[in-house]
């Protein structure tokens, strides 16, 4: 019988795990990452290590973005988090954050909070076996030392270059006992696999109904000639 699983990504550790995937491929300046095959590979080695069919249950990613009074343009972000759900199969749990505000942004605080209330919301309800945890802020550690009295197993994964120095002066959560029952999962060792790779393919633009050559692979197209007099926020690349 395959066990459940249900991933909990923390949005702000991974966007800045970034760094770590492309310095193991040696690509500095960056590449895309292909977010849909994240929560599979991921499954596949939790699968391999217990010997035993997955069954992921569900996959929520925990972010923030500038509240519309903020005076940001969020269209990209927006765009990101609707990408997720729509194509990745994700369920996103996003915060408005004032970032006019006198007070100092609480980004990492409110996503380490919901993440962490969400774990053990359905470790209540019996949602999952197994808590795939993307994050390592030392912070979880009573969450999930709690979803493991509840007779939950946990998995983190985290990346072997930390992300920022308060993680280097304290350690990873994984470093923590009696939080996780599975060696870490670093997610630059998986560099190559989640590395996104665009084929080129033809596609019709929206707005003339010209057919040309891309790699663009979000829901609108527009041809380079409606680009150019457009420049839809979602596809500046």
């Amino acid at each position: 019988m395959a066990v459940k699983t249900m991933m909990f990504i923390d949005g702000n550790w991974l966007y800045r795990s970034r760094n770590a995937v492309f310095d193991k491929l040696n690509e500095p300046n960056g590449f895309e990452i292909d977010y849909k095959k994240i929560p599979s590979i991921v499954c596949e080695e939790v699968a391999n290590f217990l010997n035993q069919d997955v069954d992921p249950v569900r996959t929520v990613y925990f972010g923030t973005i500038p509240s519309q009074r903020s005076g940001f343009n969020t269209s990209k972000q927006s765009a990101f988090y609707t990408f997720l759900e729509a194509t990745c199969g994700y369920e996103t749990n996003i915060h408005e954050v004032d970032v006019n505000g006198s007070e100092p942004r609480n980004d990492e605080d409110w996503v380490v909070a919901a993440l962490s209330s969400s774990l053990l919301y359905y470790a209540a309800m019996n949602a999952y076996d197994i808590a795939i945890v993307l994050g390592e802020d030392a912070n979880y550690e009573p969450s999930l030392r709690c979803a493991r009295l509840l007779g939950k197993r946990i998995q983190i994964v985290g990346a072997h270059q930390s992300p920022d120095n308060k993680l280097s002066q304290q350690g990873g959560v994984y470093l923590k006992p009696k939080v996780s029952d599975f060696p870490p999962i670093f997610i630059e060792d998986h560099a190559d696999e989640i590395r996104l790779v665009r084929e080129t393919h033809k596609r019709t633009c929206r707005e003339c109904g010209a057919e040309e050559d891309t790699t663009w692979a979000g829901p609108d197209f527009y041809c380079s000639h409606c680009r150019s007099r457009h420049r839809p926020a979602d596809q500046d690349e």
